[in-house]
């Protein structure tokens, strides 16, 4: 008996494909998104496969990316040329366990492939025979298998949502036993969780609800999506447009990243219908992929600092081609600013092409980053303090990662500075860090406490075109103040009050950069210049007031103060599984140009430089001879600088700074950027500033006042009066 009202159920199910009902329009919709291809011609096609892995990858947006385009057909053929009659892929292991890089799923992820071309009136394998036997032996060879993966992840998310979206692009093909089974995985999906999950298990339910014809089900789900598109200070989209999940921690590369894709394709299929979302919702949406995501991809690559624990191999152009496929999807939408979509996905499948319109200084206060944009280069400060995570090891991923957001300083010109690097890292130098070397393995915990840093003085303010930020660094008994101040045509960093209370830290230093060594590297030193060629590689060492400048791929590194310097260009070797577990023993080996100051390890320590992006040797060292900034102040009270009429101050008490005949003094530690008589600030511990100019006996006030304490570390902007 139970048996048979299961295949009446089954039957039934299956009828809602060829009746009328009000969700018709909207399985079109689905199906159309669904069955598109994101990829405007063949060589981005091919890119989409090979940053996917061929569906292989570990990490859900790239390997999303082998199902969002048609194939191409050689690799249709290969595809079909290694399934067996049964429907069981004979290069994937169906018994494999590993929380990641799940096999299995990959089945899945190829049915999902080949169910586009099936669909699609415009693919040259639209209904062929072939790919119908295949599609169904596929779908049945898993429901009789049902493998599990040790991730809850793939089990109640990605499976269902891919096997749903393969029987709703089959309509009326899927048949009642596949539909019965499908609805006993999406029984694992139940409504829950938070953020990015949240959105996914209801987008599972609202394909679920479009299966059966289950309005009201739709109806719900997509009510519940919806909860989910608004600022909030909970995980989400927070009120600066970052995102977070997994507690207070920047996402743009991974869960926010997913979570923009997802949205943007629900915004496409709902736009229009009665079920579409409201015109506040789809602007939330907007915002946070422009003033958010968007952000952090240059030249078609995101930027490591953002991409998450997933800095795998080709993860940077592979997350940057999702946020375009996002991008898409609100184009297709037409609203209003259907044009800006089209160009942020053009921007990235062809930056040589065209434009960067990005520009200018973006400080997330709710994740202790910072980003800084021009028409020509890129950079970004990634922080941690006791509001926020600085990074996670999940999944055995990024487990060198202990120093990647101690003021992590990262430029770019054309985007592959640092591409598939990181096996051969030196991650206790980071870019922009202050690190030790205690002769032991760098640390791998996911304790919070593990990787906390015991401050809270970490924040940014921006003014126009200018950014300050500022990080007191408090970890494994390291401590530095460092401060770095971004302009249209330099960045200089400053540290100060660097000293350790471990003496097993037995080397400190603050990196430069650490990036692919590309040319020649110069060398200016007190008494001469020299070139280093890539043929000959070198480790050099230099005195403090012995080298003033370095010159290497189209940017300066001028020393401020005297300091001891270690200079690298040789071969780096490391292993990839220290970063992505799937591949394990590979090694990688590359020429590194590394470029470091060595403290002096019992004393108080500090540092300032200017790095120069997009300059000649020759430009970087008529800089040196005459710098074009004046560093007002570098101790353990304040750090300060003037460079184009604006001041920059950072107070790490109250007091007070002196240029010129003036005095800038600020009543609570703070961050300020003074330009004539505008004041922007910057309160990472208070909540109220008063700002005072003197010049002799004139005197200036601005007094600034948060309205929300949780929203502590926002810029306000006012002017001295």
């Amino acid at each position: 008996m139970k048996k048979l009202l299961l295949t009446l159920s089954a039957a039934i199910l299956s009828l809602t494909f060829a009746c009328a009902g009000p969700l018709d329009d909207l399985r079109e919709a689905f199906t159309r998104a669904s069955a598109a291809s994101y990829a405007p011609n063949d060589t981005i096609t091919r890119r989409f496969i090979k940053y996917s892995d061929h569906g292989r990858a570990n990490d859900v947006l790239l390997l999303q990316l082998y199902m969002s385009v048609h194939l191409p057909e050689d690799e249709v053929q290969a595809l079909l040329s290694s399934i067996s009659p049964d429907g069981e892929w004979s290069d994937i292991d169906y018994t494999d366990q590993t929380r990641g890089r799940w096999m299995p799923t990959l089945h899945l992820t190829r049915l999902y492939a080949l169910t586009k071309l099936y669909v699609d009136p415009s693919s040259s394998h639209y209904r062929d025979p072939r790919f119908h036997e295949v599609i169904h032996a596929g779908i049945n060879y898993w429901l009789r298998l049902d493998p599990r993966c040790p991730n809850w992840w793939h089990n109640d998310i990605g499976v269902p949502k891919k096997l749903t979206t393969v029987l709703l692009m089959l309509g009326q093909e899927a048949t009642p036993g596949e539909i019965e089974g499908c609805l006993r995985i999406l029984k694992r999906s139940a409504f829950g969780r938070t953020g990015q999950n949240k959105v996914w298990l209801a987008g599972n339910n609202l394909m679920k609800g479009l299966l059966i014809d289950d309005e009201a089900l739709v109806i719900q789900s997509r009510d519940i999506i919806a909860e989910e598109i608004r600022q909030t200070l909970e995980e989400g989209i927070q009120p600066d447009w970052s995102f977070h999940q997994h507690g207070p921690q920047i996402q743009f590369g991974n869960y926010g990243l997913t979570y923009a894709d997802v949205l943007s394709f629900w915004c496409r299929v709902l736009e229009g219908s009665p079920y579409m979302f409201t015109d506040e919702q789809y602007r939330t949406i907007e915002r946070m992929i422009t003033r958010g995501i968007c952000r952090s991809v240059w030249h078609g690559i995101m930027d490591p600092s953002f991409c998450g624990r997933q800095v795998f191999i080709d993860a940077g152009r592979g997350k940057a081609y999702a946020l375009a496929v996002a991008a898409q999807n609100m184009a297709a939408t037409g609203r209003p600013n259907k044009r800006m979509f089209e160009h942020i996905a053009r921007e990235i499948f062809y930056p040589d092409r065209y434009a960067n319109t990005l520009t200018g200084a973006d400080y997330f206060y709710r994740s202790d980053c910072g980003i800084f944009r021009t028409r020509d280069w890129y950079a970004s400060i990634r922080m941690h303090s006791l509001r926020t995570i600085g990074f996670e090891l999940t999944n055995g991923e990024n487990t060198l990662a202990n120093f990647s957001a101690d003021g992590a300083l990262l430029t770019m010109l054309d985007g592959a500075e640092y591409e598939n690097i990181f096996a051969c890292w030196d991650w206790r130098c980071v870019p922009g860090t202050t690190a030790y070397d205690d002769g032991r393995p760098i640390r791998i915990s996911d304790r919070r406490d593990d990787k906390l840093n015991r401050s809270a003085q970490v924040g940014g303010a921006t003014s126009d075109d200018v950014l300050c930020t500022t990080m007191e660094l408090q970890r494994d008994s390291l401590h530095a103040f460092k401060s770095n101040f971004f302009f249209d045509d330099l960045i200089v960093a400053l540290g100060s009050d660097i000293r350790s209370a471990d003496p097993a830290q037995r080397e400190i230093f603050t990196t430069l950069d650490q990036n692919h060594l590309r040319g020649d590297v110069t060398v200016g030193t007190s008494s001469a210049t020299t070139r280093i060629a890539p043929s000959e590689p070198r480790l050099e060492r230099f005195l403090p007031g012995e080298l003033r400048w370095v010159h290497h791929d189209k940017r300066g590194y001028v020393l401020l103060d005297d300091a001891r310097i270690r200079l690298s260009t040789l071969e780096q070797i490391g292993k990839w599984d220290a970063i992505d577990p799937f591949f394990q023993n590979a090694v990688d080996s590359a020429r590194i140009f590394k470029c470091r100051i060595d403290h002096t390890p019992g004393t108080t320590n500090s540092y300032a430089y200017a790095l120069l992006p997009g300059r000649t040797a020759e430009q970087t060292a008529r800089f040196a001879e005459r710098p074009d900034v004046e560093i007002l102040r570098n101790d353990a009270r304040c750090q300060a600088i003037r460079h184009k009429g604006a001041v920059c101050a950072v107070f790490h008490q109250a007091g007070d700074v002196a240029f010129g005949p003036y005095r800038l003094a600020m009543d609570v530690p703070g961050i300020v950027i003074l330009k004539g008589k505008r004041v922007s600030v910057a309160l990472p511990t208070n909540d109220r500033a008063t700002v005072t100019l003197r010049k002799g006996q004139q005197i200036r006030t601005a007094t600034l006042q948060l309205d929300d304490l949780q929203l502590q570390g926002k810029t306000l902007h006012g002017t001295l009066k």
